[in-house]
């Protein structure tokens, strides 16, 4: 008796977890990536991104949606006569596709394509000591301001965990290019983790 009702239930949980991604249903989330931290005497760094999106499923296991990705970076460097410090704010909106591979377990696979643009904002502050040819110390500050937009596209695979039939944890490992042409343009891997909601369609929760 125990073990059918373990079956039943695992059935059970399974469907749900299916019904999340069908057609009509609603994705909401949040990650978090491109971390780093590191410091050496009085040299640091730090950067972070925290991604919110949400989405619907147009089609069963399809989802549209979009991200808003809202980035920090800071690094100080200081040696005895120099120091300087630099900070990156940018904050973007990134439509994204993401199909979800046919299954009705709690562990569901996907694919990921986004592209969209981004502003940042960027400031570098620095301050120096050199001593002149008669032996005169000569105090230095400098104060640069820029911003600007750019385009970001980005592929990749991930994975959602289904702790209950309606919440999931979430891992997507992806390849991004950020810039504006040739020039400007980088291309970086990066590792997102974070927790994402499944609201049912007005006819799963119906039924």
């Amino acid at each position: 008796m125990k073990h059918l009702f373990l079956l039943g239930l695992s059935c059970a949980l399974a469907s749900s977890a299916f019904a999340q991604t069908e057609k009509g249903a609603r994705y909401i989330g949040a990650n978090v990536g491109n971390l780093s931290y590191g410091r050496s005497d009085k040299n640091n760094s730090i950067s972070a991104t925290l991604t919110p999106s949400a989405g619907v499923f147009v089609g069963n296991n399809f989802l549209l949606g979009a991200g808003l990705p809202i980035s920090y970076s800071r690094s100080h460097f200081e040696t005895t006569f120099q120091k300087s410090t630099r900070r990156e704010v940018a904050v973007g909106l990134v439509p994204f596709a993401r199909y979800y591979l046919p299954g009705t377990g709690a562990h569901r696979f996907f694919g990921h394509l986004q592209a969209g643009i981004a502003r940042g904002s960027y400031r570098y502050q620095a301050e120096g000591m050199y001593f002149a040819s008669g032996g005169q110390a000569v105090i230095t500050k400098e104060d640069q301001r820029s911003s600007q937009t750019s385009l970001t596209l980005g592929a990749g695979l991930g994975y959602n965990y289904f702790l209950t039939p309606g919440a999931a944890l979430e891992v997507v490992a992806s390849y991004g290019r950020y810039g504006i042409g040739d020039y400007d343009s980088a291309g970086a891997l990066n590792v997102s983790a974070g927790f994402a909601v499944f609201l049912p369609s007005k006819g799963a929760a119906a039924k």
